[in-house]
């Protein structure tokens, strides 16, 4: 099945590539959201779980973004919460011994 996938991306950027690609606005937008759902392996944490992840309380975690120790949430379009990445928590968590 990955050969059939393969095969198949392999011929959109060959079309691409050519200036043949029969792909709208779109349908490209979708796709590459698609593409990059399966490609971001970025574990991404509400609020709530970046508190548990760093045993903190809500408002020690406001005060740590709030003074930039930590990084403004992220907003990804179709979710109301905002999000951070496990990877920016274990920075925060290496750097203050959290």
């Amino acid at each position: 099945m990955l050969r059939v996938i393969r095969s198949l991306l392999a011929k959109i950027v060959d079309d691409i590539d050519a200036g043949n690609s029969n792909i709208t606005e779109n349908e490209a937008m979708e796709l590459a959201k698609v593409l990059q759902s399966y490609t971001d392996k970025t574990i991404k944490m509400s609020k709530y779980q970046a508190c548990q992840y760093l045993n903190v309380s809500r408002a020690t975690f406001d005060n740590y973004v709030r003074e930039g120790n930590l990084p403004r949430g992220k907003k990804e379009a179709g979710f109301k919460e905002l999000f951070w990445t496990q990877k920016d928590l274990d920075e925060f968590k290496k750097k203050s011994r959290c």
